[in-house]
């Protein structure tokens, strides 16, 4: 299979022209609108702006600074500002009277985002499947997510008195990325589905529903490792003009003896390129909002029903109607299980990449570079994998949760030892290639797998469901890590339960069998068919009844 044919491919190939609208299929397929070039392009785009790279480099890094000039160490209580350069734990205030370590605040600032998201999108989530709620929301979330990285440029020369607002931007900064993860996620069936080359394949009277499935499956899986490919590129466009900035000549600094005069090393540069990536992605979010064609909605909200209260009932109803699909209510847990364990991970490094570079912005723009380029080549991998050698979908996750995973075993040396463990500058440029070559294509397969596991049509349903456990369950590595941090001062003994997330979750993975998930949902799908018409034929009955009378 030539690259043209297999990565370059194009879904464009095929019109409505073929389409019989006298057919059932073909009256569903031609109910929403055909995706343009311009809107699947758009939905590239947009990822390419949302890749998260602020949020756990110069986001970090910035908060962590502020704490550290506005923290203090226990012994000293009443000096204000740690030495960066020490060794020593720094404390920050916290509720209750008593500090906690620097270390521990950032997981708990992490754990509140996640729960407040939990419930914003149970009250709110179930919207997406509404009209056209989805574009609007996701709108609202960008401006404010965009808002809150450019921000912190108020702050670049503060004393530390405003590491708590920065805390609160930080809090508000991921639950507006969180939420954009989630709704730009659900648009994603609906967009793939709705490419030319798929509806063609969905209307087809001559070819059976395995078949359509197939092309489906087949494109979904396309649009979703390409867009991620697009979020590595947004990542790698970012660090490659950062990197290059860092290094002009600056001596608008106090800089250490050793270190070099430029402007990567002076602490304004962590503010200068969150402002950078909050530009990046109002240009590259525009497209999409400009190209979503007006009929690509959802239906109208129920007749009585709520929008405040529709999302709990929505749970309510995803989690009664996934019992009914056994293997989707595993995946449900082990979902939960390696997206808290890799997002742990991320935040457990952001914080230890803060103290190895002493916050060098930098060093950490350079090492966000290497991930970059590799986490481009880790996604074209596997799906260059899938379609050369037919893997499927759940071998691919399960090979990156491995992969993943082995990022912990290696944190839990550094529980005894001082030089190896994550633990130094070298092992940070090993984790960056690492997780970029086999951790970045995780967000791919994961919602690839999941998408496998769903009816047709309660796809919304089940992505908004997940992304609210999802978010629901993140608070769990961050409480336990920064617990385990608080009582022992060492952020490195949270490792273990972080490999535990990652080991358990890969033995529920490996036990889905995909082939006879996709025989529950013909049967969910059958059973609910008739269910319809039992009450359809018991309403035209009473119809009768009330007519003679």
């Amino acid at each position: 299979m030539s690259l043209k044919e297999g990565i370059f491919a194009s879904p464009f190939n095929a019109s409505d022209d073929e389409i019989d609208p006298n057919t059932e299929n073909g009256k569903e397929v031609l109910s929403q609108p055909p995706a343009t070039k311009w809107e699947l392009w758009g939905y590239y785009l947009y990822y390419n702006g949302d890749n998260g790279y602020t949020m756990f480099s110069y986001m970090v890094n910035i908060l962590q600074s502020l704490a550290y000039k506005g923290g203090y160490y226990p012994d000293t209580p009443d000096v204000k500002g740690c030495d960066i350069y020490s060794d020593k734990v720094c404390y920050v205030p916290w509720t209750g009277g008593n500090g906690i370590p620097v270390a521990s605040m950032t997981l708990y600032v992490q754990a509140i985002s996640f729960c407040i998201q939990f419930l914003i999108f149970t009250t709110f989530g179930s919207l997406a499947d509404y009209g056209s709620w989805n574009k609007y929301i996701l709108l609202i979330v960008t401006i404010v997510g965009c808002a809150t990285q450019i921000i912190p440029i108020a702050w670049a020369f503060n004393d530390g008195s405003a590491w708590n607002a920065m805390m609160g931007i930080e809090i508000l900064a991921l639950i507006s990325y969180g939420a954009s993860l989630v709704f730009y996620g659900a648009a994603f069936p609906t967009l793939s589905d709705n490419l030319p080359i798929v509806r063609k394949a969905r209307a087809d009277p001559d070819m059976t529903k395995e078949e359509s499935q197939v092309v489906s499956d087949k494109w979904r899986n396309h649009v979703s490792a390409i867009s991620t490919v697009f979020s590595n590129i947004g990542f790698l466009v970012l660090t490659g003009i950062l990197s290059g900035v860092s290094f002009i000549k600056w001596e608008k600094y106090s800089f250490r003896d050793g270190d070099q005069h430029v402007l990567g090393n002076d602490p304004l540069y962590n503010y200068i390129g969150t402002v950078v990536c909050g530009a990046y992605w109002v240009i590259n979010a525009i497209p999409y909002f400009l190209a979503v064609p007006r009929g690509r909605r959802g239906p109208d909200l129920p007749a009585g029903a709520n929008q405040f209260t529709i999302g709990w009932k929505s749970i309510y109803v995803a989690f009664k109607e996934a019992r009914k699909l056994r293997y989707l209510f595993l995946y449900l847990f082990a979902y939960l299980l390696f997206a808290d364990a890799v997002s742990t991970t991320n935040q457990m490094i952001g914080i230890v990449q803060g103290e190895i570079t002493s916050f060098s912005a930098q060093q950490v723009t350079i090492l966000n570079l290497a991930s970059a380029v590799t986490s481009i080549i880790g996604c074209l991998f596997f799906l260059w994998l899938a379609k050369r050698f037919n893997v499927k979908t759940k071998t691919n996750l399960l090979i990156i949760i491995t992969l993943s995973g082995v990022v912990a075993v290696w944190g839990c040396f550094g529980i005894g030892l001082d030089n190896f463990g994550i633990k130094t500058t070298w092992e940070l440029w090993v984790f960056y290639v690492w997780s970029g070559l086999f951790t970045a294509p995780i967000w791919a397969w994961q919602n690839t797998l999941l998408a496998e596991l769903c009816p047709r049509g309660k796809e919304n349903l089940f992505f908004g469901l997940f992304g609210v456990i999802n978010k629901g369950s993140s608070w769990l590595g961050p409480v336990v890590v920064s617990a385990i941090t608080e009582h022992t001062n060492n952020l490195w003994k949270g490792w273990p339960f972080v490999l535990a997330l990652f080991v358990v979750s890969i033995v529920i993975v490996f036990f889905i069998d995909v082939d006879k998930a996709k025989i529950d949902i013909d049967q969910y799908l059958a059973n609910e068919k008739l269910e319809s018409e039992k009450i359809e034929t018991n309403e035209l009955a009473v119809a009768e009844v009330e007519e003679k009378n």
